[in-house]
């Protein structure tokens, strides 16, 4: 099977394109705790801080959520790379954090869910957003499914 050069550009370009929005999108959340958010029901934005494993330089990062009930669902898809975001290794080696969300600055605990808890909110996620129904059936790799919960 081939692939056609003009597939592989418009995907790059695609891809390119969203990078690209969402640098900028990061600065003005980021800028602003996550207050002007081009969000609606189905497109919420928070601003995840996390500490770098290797450096221990405070990150930001603006991510995709779901709620669900207090706690914010987000999927370390990673754009629907093969490798892990940067975001998820960081958590991984220190769960705590702290989410912005408009304009209001959250603790929260991370912590990937497994077994039938994983499966359950990847079909409840997968519903709610496309983007990550698209990287859930392209990706090889098992997609954490994170839970930020709020620390007291």
């Amino acid at each position: 099977m081939t692939t056609s050069v003009a597939a592989v550009t418009t995907d790059s370009l695609q891809v390119r394109g969203f990078r690209a929005f969402a640098r900028q999108h990061t600065r003005l959340l980021v800028r602003t705790r996550g207050r002007p958010s081009w969000s609606g029901p189905r497109l919420r934005f928070l601003v995840l801080e996390t500490r770098g494993r290797r450096s221990g330089q405070p990150r930001s990062i603006v991510l995709l959520y779901m709620p669900d009930g207090a706690d914010f669902v987000v999927i370390a898809s990673n754009y629907g790379g093969e490798r892990p975001p940067a975001w998820w290794l960081n958590l991984s080696a220190d769960p705590g954090a702290v989410v912005q969300v408009s304009g209001r600055s959250v603790p929260v605990r991370a912590r990937a869910l497994a077994g039938a808890e994983r499966d359950a909110m990847l079909a409840r996620a997968v519903a709610y957003n496309r983007q990550w129904r698209g990287y859930a059936r392209t990706v090889q790799r098992e997609l954490p499914i994170v839970r930020l919960e709020r620390s007291p």
